[in-house]
């Protein structure tokens, strides 16, 4: 996936700053179901092994296909 991902791991907490703009947010939440605030926080408390793969697939297409 473009860009630099390194602040994901440099936070601390049950949530995160993905850094995802508003419309990218929208995209993932309309087709992926994948649902955090407008401002791109997701709660990393609520993913299991199971539901990575689908944020990361979420998170790929919303990067490379949305502006």
């Amino acid at each position: 996936t473009p860009g630099d991902w390194s602040h994901i791991v440099k936070q601390i907490g049950m949530f995160t700053f993905t850094g995802l703009n508003t419309n990218q947010v929208a995209f993932m939440t309309k087709e992926y179901h994948v649902y955090m605030t407008s401002d791109g926080r997701i709660s990393m408390a609520g993913l299991s092994l199971k539901t990575i793969p689908h944020l990361a697939d979420a998170i790929h297409a919303a990067v490379t296909n949305v502006v």
